[in-house]
């Protein structure tokens, strides 16, 4: 097999991507079984043939599917083994939405391969998963495609994979998006699948006013309506709020896949607008492999806890009686909350999230607990909470590559006050809440989602610089200095540990660099390392500060489907290579 690269211009070639997916399957080898691997790389061989014969990604994917029969003959069968292999993602709401997709499919708005029509829109964004599988089924997704979703092939709704419409967030963005189509040829029926969780949004709450007050008859949502977000909502959804705006509303079984079809068919005959809610039944929110260990409960630091567990017995620990308000946006199990906590969930309203907090007195503690995606749906409001408040500290939780805000997201908050703190160790998290309730000040912190095992590696292996820069290895900085935001500690310790250079990390993202600075400034050469775009980041504010050149690594996940530029895949392999250089060799 001649397996040269095909390079168009502009892009990444089809055969370097087909070659990203087949790297991604060995490192999944041990959860794939010998019948799947052997049509894996069935698959990868013709692919390899194909692929300049092909114009996109997709076409290719649909060209390789179209030369094997289905592996998988269920489409439930076919979701579960694609979680499995990957060992995370929302399995639980691909199958609550697997019948409405299978009625998006009767009703041809999907082809035969699967490929979605431009007047399907998928606000559920993180779904994508279940029309692969769909796919899959119809000749139109081959196998190792399915195995390298979460990794080498996106799993939210991605243009260059079969969707008309991309999806950067996920939530709340799809009613308008269906709106603007609607509104562009009203010739055309437009359909929208959403979920109860994103109707929270305000976003949502917009566009579905619009939809009745610019008369849109041509534009029907169907909703896949359990109750559940992440966590359960804090109310049901109300289908008399839909028919104030809506011409039609119908309720039925969402697991009745005929029954949804025939009211899509019903809005088109009438030509009305039509708002479908569908019942359906979900179960946890994130998928776990079969036999994982039970994490650890949240009230003990213990290897098995996360970060951000720990977040709910921490806050009462810092409130110590005191009166205190705890807003949290759909994700109270994430943080360790319990119902003794007293907390308020909003579901995903995220900017009623910040204006409930600027509501409450001064002088008391506020705490908003959320996901930094969420606040870049609502960044105006967060800069006005953090203007207009007192004793408001904001938790943001990250989870890069698996759920959690893009990478430049440090950068734009950053732009909202002076200080923003990265943070992995929740006892970093209590030391700059306090500092900050001590002068009654605000707070905002990016709490990276991390295993305590990890966490306590690194706590034990650094000396505290100040406030903000802790280092390892120091008795090496005359040569090479890592420099990393707190995002990407522990992937430059693994890297540096135990080779001939320093690491220094840092908790906020514009750090105060006095401290360093003639250590920096004399070393050999200095490397940063963050989780960041290539501007207007931590790489750049220290050239800037200390007038040095520096060597930067970064690792961006903006542009879809490049997942594999996440943080645990891009930027540890360029370190690694950097520090393989002679001067950086092991020591000893």
């Amino acid at each position: 097999m001649n397996r040269s690269i095909i390079y168009r211009p502009g892009m990444e070639s089809l055969s370097a991507q087909l070659l990203g997916i087949e790297a991604c399957l060995s490192g999944r080898r041990a959860f794939l079984d010998g019948a799947e691997q052997a049509r894996a790389q069935q698959e990868i061989e013709t692919g390899l043939t194909l692929a300049e014969s092909c114009d996109s990604i997709n076409a290719l994917a649909v060209a390789i599917a179209g030369r094997f029969e289905p592996f998988y003959r269920n489409a439930g069968e076919c979701l579960e083994r694609i979680h499995e292999i990957a060992g995370y993602g929302t399995l639980a709401s691909c199958l609550s939405s697997l019948d409405i997709a299978e009625a998006l499919f009767d009703a041809g708005l999907c082809d035969a391969s699967g490929v979605a029509s431009a007047n399907l829109v998928i606000g559920r964004g993180h779904i994508a998963p279940l029309f692969y599988a769909c796919r899959h089924l119809r000749r139109g997704m081959p196998l190792a495609f399915l195995a390298a979703v979460h990794d080498r092939v996106p799993s939210v709704v991605n243009k260059a994979y079969g969707f008309a419409y991309g999806m950067r967030h996920s939530l709340g963005e799809g009613v308008g998006i269906a709106l603007g189509r609607a509104q562009t040829d009203r010739d055309q029926r437009v359909v929208c699948v959403a979920g109860d969780g994103e109707l929270n949004e305000g976003v949502s709450y917009e566009a579905i006013r619009l939809v009745g007050e610019l008369e849109t008859r041509n534009l029907t949502l169907i909703v896949d309506s359990n109750g559940k977000g992440i966590d359960p909502l804090p109310g049901k959804l109300r289908p008399a709020y839909l028919a104030a705006y809506f011409d039609r509303v119908y309720e039925v079984d969402g697991h009745d896949a005929a029954a949804i079809c025939e009211r899509m068919r019903d809005a088109e005959r009438e030509g009305v607008s039509a708002a479908i809610v569908c019942h359906t039944r979900k179960g946890s929110h994130s998928f776990k492999r079969a036999g994982a260990k039970p994490a650890a409960s949240a009230s003990a630091v213990t290897p098995k806890a996360s970060s951000c567990s720990l977040t709910g017995n921490l806050i009462e620990e810092i409130r110590d009686g005191a009166p205190a308000h705890i807003f949290t946006a759909d994700l109270a199990a994430r943080f360790g909350l319990q119902p003794s906590h007293g907390y308020c969930n909003l579901g995903l309203a995220e900017s009623a999230l910040l204006t409930a907090a600027m509501g409450c007195p001064e002088d008391e503690l506020k705490f908003v607990l959320t996901d930094d995606k969420y606040y870049l749906n609502a960044v105006d409001v967060l800069h006005s909470a953090l203007i207009g408040s007192r004793n408001l500290h904001v938790v943001a939780a990250r989870k890069n590559g698996v759920w959690g805000g893009p990478t430049y997201v440090s950068t734009i908050f950053g732009l909202l006050e002076d200080t923003v703190y990265e943070l992995t160790d929740p006892r970093d998290l209590e030391a700059c809440i306090r500092r900050r309730r001590a002068s009654g000040s605000n707070g905002l912190y990016l709490l990276h989602d991390q295993p305590m095992e990890r966490v306590l590696a690194m706590r034990e292996m650094y000396r505290r610089l100040s406030d903000e820069l802790y280092a390892h290895q120091l008795e090496h900085a005359a040569g090479t200095v890592v420099l990393s935001s707190e995002s990407m500690a522990y992937e430059a310790f693994q890297a540096v540990d135990g080779k001939r250079c320093a690491h220094i990390r840092t908790l906020s993202t514009r750090p105060d660099l006095e401290r360093v600075r003639k250590l920096l400034c004399a070393a050999e050469e200095v490397v940063v390392v963050e989780h960041n775009g290539s501007r207007f980041n931590l790489a750049e504010y220290v050239e800037a500060t200390l007038l040095i050149r520096v060597k930067k690594i970064y690792s961006d996940a903006y542009e879809w489907p490049r997942i594999e530029t996440f943080q645990a895949a891009a930027a540890p392999r360029k370190l690694e290579a950097l520090l393989a250089e002679p001067s950086c060799a092991l020591a000893g």
